[in-house]
């Protein structure tokens, strides 16, 4: 008979969050209006930054530190493009370069105590429907196809977790009703079913809750996702451009020799 002690060691529970962050755009163009306006835009890549939910204590904690070293407060939502622009808040880096850099090594130092893992789904919605015509017949969402293959991907990590409690949740910031209607339905649908590629058991550790949080939240690890999506964006997008940042966070990528069944 388990001791009290044996019980408890036996239902502790390996859990991870995914923090789900998007760059680029969902909306589909004709092959036509992408030849009349080359600005058009033709990605759409989703990033999930891992956190093992034991760390994530730690992540607040040091991000409220790092907001309180530039800002003298913790009421600072850190949000990619404002950082790049140097806008709102942000505009002390365009005023003190020197700053922005200190900004860069913080986050990076973050990152690295934190130990997460970053999974990413990136679609070229142009190739897309070059190949798949019925997608732009029936207006097929390329967020929803992204997110999916999304899935795929956290499932590959968690069935790399040693231990069989092993549980993931998601955490996404609110969109519109509507789309995060969508979404939802699209993940219930996906651990319900499986994929074209893979059956419902591989998607059995993936959590039956999906939470959508505000920005008003201030949530790091939401913040972090954000900040770090950009640069697989732009590695898919224009993989010949310089960009430092993805290659400080490729080594956070998870990798497999193979597969899980």
């Amino acid at each position: 008979m388990e001791t009290e002690k044996e019980e408890i060691n036996n239902k502790i529970i390996n859990s991870f969050t995914l923090y789900l962050d998007e760059t680029g755009d969902h909306l589909l163009y004709s092959e036509e209006e992408y030849i009349k306006n080359p600005d058009l835009e033709s990605h759409c890549s989703l990033m999930g930054f891992i956190v093992p939910d034991n760390n994530k204590n730690q992540l607040k904690k040091e991000m409220s530190e790092l907001k309180k070293y530039f800002w003298r407060t913790d009421d600072v939502v850190l949000h990619s493009v404002e950082i790049r622009h140097r806008k709102g808040l942000f505009a002390i880096f365009h005023y003190g370069p020197k700053l922005y850099d200190e900004f860069k090594i913080k986050i990076i130092e973050i990152i690295k105590s934190v130990k997460p893992k970053i999974v990413c789904s990136s679609l070229d919605k142009r190739t897309w429907i070059k190949r798949y015509p019925r997608k732009w017949h029936f207006k097929d969402d390329p967020y929803e196809q992204a997110f999916i293959f999304l899935l795929e991907k956290y499932a590959w990590f968690l069935n790399t977790q040693s231990g069989e409690n092993v549980v993931g949740k998601i955490s996404l910031e609110k969109r519109t009703p509507e789309k995060d209607r969508a979404i939802k339905k699209a993940y219930f649908w996906t651990i319900n079913n499986g994929t074209q590629y893979k059956n419902k058991d591989y998607f059995k550790k993936l959590s039956r809750k999906i939470d959508f949080k505000d920005k008003r939240f201030n949530i790091a690890g939401s913040q972090l996702s954000d900040y770090c999506s950009y640069p697989f964006y732009v590695n898919h997008k224009y993989p010949e451009r310089d960009n430092k940042l993805y290659s400080l966070l490729s080594e956070y990528i998870h990798f497999h020799k193979k597969w899980p069944v």
